[in-house]
């Protein structure tokens, strides 16, 4: 059976920090690059 025993999750929260911060920068930068090419008007 797979059980969380403390080594196991000393070992693992870090990668799984590490995962969810590089989620969280993504989603940030698809939000930031879809508000700024929305404002983005041609200006002819």
């Amino acid at each position: 059976m797979f059980g969380i025993d403390p080594y196991v999750f000393e070992t693992l929260w870090p990668s799984l920090v590490g995962v969810a911060g590089m989620i969280a920068a993504m989603v940030w930068g698809f939000i930031k690059i879809r508000h700024l090419m929305s404002n983005d008007q041609p200006k002819k």
